[in-house]
């Protein structure tokens, strides 16, 4: 049986890694990028104008952070998961990402090649 597709909107400001997170989506089953965001604005806008399942989700924006997308549209969007990714690995970052609304806390220079694994277990649980 196949499985619907998990849309997924990248929010994260350098280029290079962003391409890398695109190129990780390749590896899973059934995902689909459907929008690409490098500001704070631009990642409320891509979660409010797709169908967004997933958002891989930088802390540190040009013009704000992870957390202040997590306020503007958790409470619109309650079933969307956040995967929050950040060099800024502090119990402090992980605590406040996790409070605003992320489902996921990745240090990016350690937890980066995770992404895939958790989408894959996302995707398998019962309900999906």
């Amino acid at each position: 049986m196949k499985r619907a597709p998990v849309n997924i909107l990248v929010v994260e400001d350098a280029p290079a890694v962003r391409e890398r997170l695109i190129a990780l989506l390749g590896a899973v089953d059934g995902a689909k990028v459907v929008g690409e965001a490098e500001t704070v604005r631009g990642a409320v806008r891509g979660l409010l104008d797709h169908a967004v399942d997933v958002v891989l989700l930088d802390l540190q924006l040009a013009d704000g952070n992870g957390l202040d997308v997590l306020a503007a549209v958790k409470p619109q969007r309650p079933h969307t998961r956040f995967i929050v990714l950040s060099n800024l690995a502090t119990p402090q970052h992980r605590a406040a990402s996790l409070a605003a609304g992320a489902d996921v806390f990745l240090d990016k220079s350690h937890e980066f090649g995770r992404v895939p694994e958790i989408l894959r277990g996302w995707s398998a649980a019962p309900g999906r």
